[in-house]
């Protein structure tokens, strides 16, 4: 799994607008356009940032998934 993509600049990706600081969702670009967009500056891999988009997949329709840990469970999930 790759780390979080986040955005370095404005960026406008057809009718979608991303600010700086904002994660690219998975799978929106070609990887070869990702990588030519690493190297210019555009964005930026964070591995120690979590993707939004992997941890709340079934809402965010990503394929990849990220688990949350036990602690993460206890504190911010309702009781079974």
């Amino acid at each position: 799994m790759r780390p979080t993509l986040i955005f370095l600049h404005h960026t406008d990706l057809g009718d979608r607008k991303f600010r700086f600081g904002e994660e690219l969702p998975p799978g929106v670009l070609p990887a070869t356009v990702v990588d030519q967009w690493l190297d210019s500056g555009r964005l930026k891999e964070y591995p120690e940032r979590r993707s939004l988009y992997r941890v709340f997949a079934p809402f965010s329709g990503c394929k990849e998934r990220e688990q949350l840990t036990e602690d993460e469970l206890t504190s911010y999930s309702l009781p079974k």
